[in-house]
This record gives structure tokens, C-alpha cells and sequence, in this order.
């Protein structure tokens, strides 16, 4: 599959100054191993006063993660790697909002053309929706996007004799991956004490909760086989901070976001798009104008001003239904926590 990525590179003549060269890295899951996938013919060639790069990744996929850093071929120097990010491809536009969607569902109608006719770039669509998609998983405290992760959470004596009970950060959750995903309890020093087996994990998708709920034996039990003597100090103590890790993925498969959720996408994704069309109904900031020709005259009037857009209207609508739905989908998909005081 052909994956998309662009590689934005700030203060150009700086980086220049010491590196020539971006690497391209790119993992299975965001944690995971990251191996460079370009080489000295493929490397990303940095150019001066030019700030934004695309890659092909032609053997990627919609789950893969990437890192970039710069090289300098000659001195070997190396930067720092990037945060994870996944590609930009689209696999995941189609799964959430397309951009023939974005164009038939929430702008029919607008002229989506410059005054020469040249219609708008896809570019300006894609970035469009990614920003929404970033802002509904910002408002939403919600990861629309499947998601990889790996976390510490604090052992809690209370919790942990009820069916080893873990409320997880994130959620709604996808499906247990017994390949990837696990729960490890470690010890102050560090040091891995326990992997509890797969097949004891209780996975509450939409509420992100977790039961552990031994096949035999008991969880206590376990900890002894394991060679442990955490069973014995575990009774004594109520709490030990970070004590459990666990891998999981949150957010949504491709093709699976609810409609209300996309609905949030696609009208964020509008108002970009309409601010710049607006504009060009009659030119930016114009109100109306008129043509004279002797004894005829034809004047025009829009809706667009100085501080208002062509399509100020529709923007209206879609900034009320906005502020109606956010704390709807919230209160739907994001319950409330409970803490249970000693």
C-alpha cells in the first residue's frame, strides 16, 4: 500500500547548516522496533527556503508508524528522532471522511473552483479534514484514529483483589491483540517481575476496563510460580506507584467511526474550505461591486465584508450544531470515573 508522509522541516537554513539529509524510520506499532527504510539513493535531500518534503513509502500499510530524523552523510552527524506519527494515506481519509464525502455531504453547493476556474487542490481537503479529525480528538478527549499504546498504572491493593481490576486511560478500546498486547507487573527496582497470560485478560471495550481473571490457579498463585515474593509484601502494602504496564489500542478500526462522529469531522473540516471560498464569491473583503458600460450598469452584492465571510451563514449553522453535539458525544462515549475512597 502506498503510504503518504510529509516531512516538515523549520528553520531550513539552521538545519543546513549541519545536516543535508532526512532519514525515514517506521515501526509495526508505536512502540515497537523503528528501522530506517531509506537508504543513501533514498534519503529525503533537504533544499534551501524549502520547508515541506513528501515520501512514498510504496510497501507501507494504515497501522504503520514513522520516525524521521536528519543525517549528514559525510560527518555521520545524526539529530534526534521525530515523535511517532502514522502516515498520511488514504486508508485512513476514506475510513473516516473521504474528501468526495467531505464535497457531497457538507459543501454541495459552494464553488469549490478559484476565479479562473482552477478547481481547489486535494491537498487543501486532506489537510482540511486531518486538522478536524486532530481538533474532534482534542474535544472529545476521544482517539478517532486506531492507536497504539503502552502505559503505567499505579497497583492498588482495593482494585487489584477485585478480579485485578485496571481502569485504562483511554478508551473506547479495540480488540484484545494477544500478539501485542499485555499486562506486566514490575517492581520498584524495575525489574520485570510477572507477564500475566493473555487468556486472563477481560477486556471492557467501550468502558476501557479490565479484569484479570485467572484460567487456574489464582493470581497470587502466579506471582509464586513466577519466582516472586511479591504476594507477601503486596498483602502489606495498599499502593505502589507505576507497578503495572499495559499495551493496548484505543479509538476506532478504519470504517468503523460512528456517524456522529464523523458528522463533528466534516463540518470542521468546512471551515477552512468555506473562509476561502468565501473570499472568492467576489474577492477578498468586497461586499459588491459594480460594472458600467455606457447607459448599463449591473451591480452585484454578497454577504462578504471586511470581517465577514462569503459563507459566514453556513459557518453560523455548523459553529451552533458544533456546540450542541461535542458535550452529546461526549457524555455518550466518555462515562464519568468513579474513585472509591478508603
Amino acid at each position: 500500500m502506498l503510504i503518504k508522509l510529509y516531512v516538515t522541516v523549520n528553520n531550513t537554513h539552521d538545519v543546513l547548516a549541519r545536516y543535508s539529509q532526512v532519514r525515514v524510520y517506521r515501526s509495526a506499532t508505536v512502540s515497537g522496533v523503528y528501522t530506517e527504510i531509506t537508504d543513501a539513493d533514498t534519503r529525503i535531500r533537504l533544499q534551501p527556503g524549502v520547508s515541506l518534503y513528501p515520501f512514498f513509502d510504496e510497501s507501507g500499510a494504515s497501522t504503520y508508524w514513522y520516525k524521521t530524523d536528519f543525517f549528514n552523510p559525510q560527518t555521520l552527524d545524526a539529530s534526534s528522532q521525530s515523535d511517532p506519527s502514522l502516515g498520511d494515506d488514504s486508508v485512513v481519509l476514506s475510513g473516516i471522511m473521504s474528501i468526495d464525502e467531505l464535497k457531497e455531504v457538507y459543501l454541495f453547493g459552494v464553488d469549490l473552483t478559484s476565479d479562473d476556474g482552477t478547481p481547489y487542490p486535494d491537498r487543501m481537503f486532506e489537510f482540511s479534514i486531518r486538522a478536524a479529525i486532530g481538533w474532534a480528538e482534542d474535544v472529545l478527549d476521544l482517539d478517532v484514529r486506531p492507536t497504539d499504546r503502552v502505559e503505567r498504572y499505579d497497583y492498588e491493593q482495593r482494585q487489584f483483589s477485585e478480579w485485578g481490576f485496571l481502569q485504562l486511560d483511554h478508551y473506547p478500546c479495540l480488540d484484545w491483540d494477544v500478539s501485542n498486547h499485555y499486562v506486566k507487573m514490575f517492581w520498584p527496582s524495575a525489574a520485570e517481575a510477572y507477564t500475566f497470560p493473555s487468556e486472563w485478560v477481560r477486556l471492557e471495550k467501550q468502558a476501557g476496563q479490565i479484569n484479570l481473571v485467572p484460567t487456574s490457579g489464582s493470581i497470587a498463585q502466579a506471582l509464586i510460580v513466577s519466582g516472586a515474593l511479591l504476594p507477601t509484601v503486596l498483602s502489606r502494602v495498599p499502593w505502589v506507584p507505576r507497578a503495572l504496564e499495559v499495551s493496548y489500542s484505543s479509538g476506532f478500526d478504519l470504517g468503523s467511526l460512528p456517524y456522529e462522529i464523523r458528522a463533528l469531522i466534516g463540518m470542521r473540516a468546512c471551515f477552512p474550505i468555506l473562509n476561502t471560498a468565501g473570499d472568492l464569491i467576489a474577492g477578498a473583503g468586497i461586499a459588491s461591486y459594480s460594472l458600467g458600460v455606457d447607459s448599463l450598469s449591473q451591480s452585484i452584492n454578497t454577504t462578504s465584508s471586511a470581517t465577514n465571510s462569503g459563507y459566514g451563514a453556513r459557518l453560523v449553522q455548523f459553529t451552533r450544531e458544533l456546540k450542541e453535539q461535542v458535550p452529546v458525544i461526549r457524555r455518550r462515549y466518555k462515562n464519568i470515573g468513579l474513585g472509591v475512597l478508603a
